[in-house]
């Protein structure tokens, strides 16, 4: 029988509310998962649903909690870079490896999208990390995967191959923008120029430029944990190849394992309704199995 105990988790003046869901039987090991991007709470607007349900009944002890500014947490997703949210996410591990009935049980961490870079992030900073999970989690910088989601938004919508170049010339406008810290007033004037590239807000804005040149290449380097990273072929917000690219040369084969599922999107659904594609949940649960012994 399943168990839900929700909890506080609490890192440095942020407290951060969430849930932890426990098997019938013990853990045979924990699995945190963090989010993507913007104001995503403990489910990631229902995504993680499915995979925690099948995790849970395959034993595993799961935790994730609502970012901050969402929920009952506090602060803003906003003021939070991805070192930030990688010390939310160690947080929240260190709270599950406290929960009667984990002590040393392995925890590992799930990062989904933006998550991706959290997780990275938290792993390289908590060296007992069992294990490590990315679902479309970029090998790139927040500043080169938006650049190939622009590129791929204006291909979708019809644009011919000089619209599009004139589309990546305007993100590229608003990088520069970013970079040179320029006042969000001054930017918001030129909306109309650079419309859909620019943040909706002030807030977003600031957030943004914060994590523009976040290198993941960094905490891989440091990682020292099994790595399993999932993809759809047909992401369009993420460069796959690319990715993969940096991944292999950063982390040995003997820890990296490399899954792309055909005809998958970002979120590594296929379908109508959406449904997470054929072996994504098998895949999952092999690597747990084979890099979660105590």
């Amino acid at each position: 029988m399943v168990e839900r105990r929700d909890v506080r988790i609490t890192n440095g003046e942020v407290e951060l509310s969430g849930s932890i869901w426990l098997p019938g039987g013990a853990p045979l090991a924990g699995v945190v998962m963090h989010p993507g991007s913007g104001p995503s709470d403990r489910d990631n607007d229902g995504y993680f649903v499915p995979l925690r349900t099948a995790l849970v009944q395959a034993g595993y002890a799961v935790s994730s909690y609502d970012k901050r500014g969402v929920g009952g947490s506090t602060g803003r997703w906003e003021d939070a870079p991805i070192e930030a949210q990688g010390r939310d996410l160690n947080a929240a591990a260190d709270r599950l490896a406290a929960e009667p009935g984990l002590s040393g049980v392995p925890i590992g961490l799930f990062g989904h999208s933006q998550g991706g870079w959290v997780a990275l992030d938290a792993a390289a900073r908590r060296p007992r990390t069992a294990f490590v999970i990315l679902n479309s989690g970029p090998g790139v910088s927040p500043e080169r995967q938006e650049r190939y989601a622009a590129r791929k938004a204006l291909e979708s919508a019809g644009a011919d191959d000089k619209a599009v170049e004139v589309g990546v010339a305007h993100y590229d406008l608003v990088v520069r923008l970013a970079r040179a810290r320029t006042p969000w007033e001054k930017v918001r004037d030129r909306r109309a120029e650079l419309a859909p590239h620019l943040p909706e807000s002030e807030w977003a804005w600031h957030f943004w430029t914060s994590i523009l040149d976040y290198d993941p290449g960094k905490p891989l380097r440091d990682i020292h944990a099994p790595l399993l990273t999932l993809w759809g072929e047909d992401d369009r917000l993420v460069p796959v190849a690319e990715s993969i690219e940096v991944f292999r040369a950063a982390v040995p084969p003997t820890r990296l394992t490399v899954e792309v599922f055909p005809g998958a999107d970002h979120r590594v659904q296929v379908g109508e309704p959406p449904r997470l594609a054929t072996g994504y949940v098998e895949r999952v649960l092999a690597f747990l199995e084979s890099h979660s012994q105590s």
